[in-house]
């Protein structure tokens, strides 16, 4: 399920931005058709523009509210629209985003079936990275679970010099229906980060983190399109 609104301050109609001949939202859709776990794939969005692109293009959609705030929320909408036991949250730019992320945040609930909330991780070293507040770190515990998410630099790396492993979040949620019904009942606090899962994790809620190797490339401004289409065409790779 891809989400997107077609708002954006700072790359305004991104979803439909013409990548390859397509719309974006059409890249991200059809890679998450790669993924032989999903039984459906839809586009959530609030945007007549969206909607009638995704049936131009043969996209199964869902119209939501345009008063959610995070995606978590629209997801939560189509949970009381359609069945389903698990649903998997993947942003709407990322025409590139590899299946297998998708595969591996999934297999977080095979692995254990008492994990409600689940997402991914990367390992960063690029010092710019982990510096950017754009960049959503997060601290986990042995078991993979989230410990917190922060824009500033967690762990600080100031005691004995010793450098610790940098983790960024990787933007791809899945939830358990029980869970997303009672997350989209829950005040957006947030502890000041503005970062989805604290909102759940500030009333005890766990979510699990699996690390991946992958790389994808979210198109937050015109001048990553030039990137995507290299990589869609085999000039150039995501790592």
């Amino acid at each position: 399920m891809a989400h997107k609104r077609v708002k954006s301050s700072r790359f305004p109609g991104k979803p439909l931005v013409d990548i390859c001949g397509k719309p974006m939202i059409w890249g991200v859709y059809q890679q998450a058709k790669k993924v032989p776990e999903f039984d459906e794939v839809y586009v959530a969005t609030d945007d007549d523009r969206i909607e009638a692109a995704c049936k131009e293009h043969d996209m199964k959609v869902i119209m939501t509210s345009d008063k959610h705030e995070t995606g978590s929320d629209r997801v939560a909408e189509v949970a009381t629209k359609v069945e389903g036991d698990l649903f998997v949250n993947i942003q709407g730019d990322e025409p590139v985003i590899n299946p297998e992320m998708m595969q591996e945040v999934i297999s977080i609930f095979f692995e254990d079936e008492t994990v409600t909330f689940g997402s991914l991780k990367k390992e960063i070293t690029d010092p710019d990275e982990i510096k950017a507040t754009s960049t959503v770190k997060v601290v986990t515990d042995q078991k993979g679970d989230a410990m917190y998410f922060s824009r500033s630099v967690i762990p600080s790396n100031v005691k004995d010099g010793k450098l610790a492993r940098v983790f960024r979040h990787v933007g791809i949620y899945a939830y358990k229906r029980d869970f997303l019904e009672e997350f989209s009942k829950m005040s957006q606090t947030e502890l000041g980060e503005g970062i989805e899962p604290l909102r759940a994790m500030e009333r005890g809620y766990k979510m699990r983190l699996k690390e991946t190797k992958h790389s994808s490339i979210g198109v937050d401004l015109p001048e990553h399109i030039e990137k995507v289409e290299r990589v869609i065409k085999g000039i150039d790779t995501l790592d």
